[in-house]
């Protein structure tokens, strides 16, 4: 019979199932208040390489999240306020065009503007507008939560040296 060598999961893998884990705990004990599919994929973007690396994805993915958020909410009011198909046809691509300005020209962080369509489509074509800010400021608190979670166990790596030493005092007398 022949031996099948099978890898082990590396320390990355791990942590992002440890991370999916621990949001999808928090999600359940919340009842409906956190939502799973938006912090399960924060928990599985924001696990990289390096702490580095995740620290510079949870930013990024905060930072997107709260502009796309922002225009996202004020677009959907005008559209609630206005009950306007034309209405509607005229402020989603004036949102896109304003993250595409504002990520683009104004902040130069084109790599916020992906995340940020995201969000703002999210919240101008749901169903529901009539939920006003509630559902911008859920996605937030999903984002800041799950991007917590994550960078406390990217934190963890079992073969760092721990830094912290005994010093032993010197009891002369």
């Amino acid at each position: 019979m022949k031996k099948v060598n099978v890898a082990k999961p590396g320390l990355r893998i791990m942590k992002t199932v440890v991370s999916v884990l621990i949001v999808m705990i928090l999600s359940t004990l919340s009842n409906g208040l956190l939502n799973s599919y938006d912090m399960v994929v924060v928990a599985i973007l924001a696990i990289q390489a390096d702490v580095t690396k995740s620290f510079n994805e949870i930013k990024k993915r905060i930072a997107s999240t709260i502009i796309g958020g922002i225009i996202g909410t004020i677009a959907m009011c005008i559209m609630y306020i206005a009950k306007s198909d034309l209405v509607n046809v005229i402020l989603i691509p004036l949102g896109i065009f304003l993250i595409l300005y504002l990520c683009s020209k104004l902040i130069n962080k084109k790599e916020y503007i992906i995340i940020a369509y995201y969000v703002f489509l999210a919240i101008t074509l749901d169903e529901a507008p009539e939920i006003g800010w509630i559902y911008p400021m859920r996605v937030m608190i999903n984002t800041i939560i799950a991007s917590i979670v994550a960078m406390v166990v990217n934190l963890y790596n079992p073969k760092r040296k721990s830094k912290v030493s005994i010093v032993k005092e010197d009891t002369q007398e």
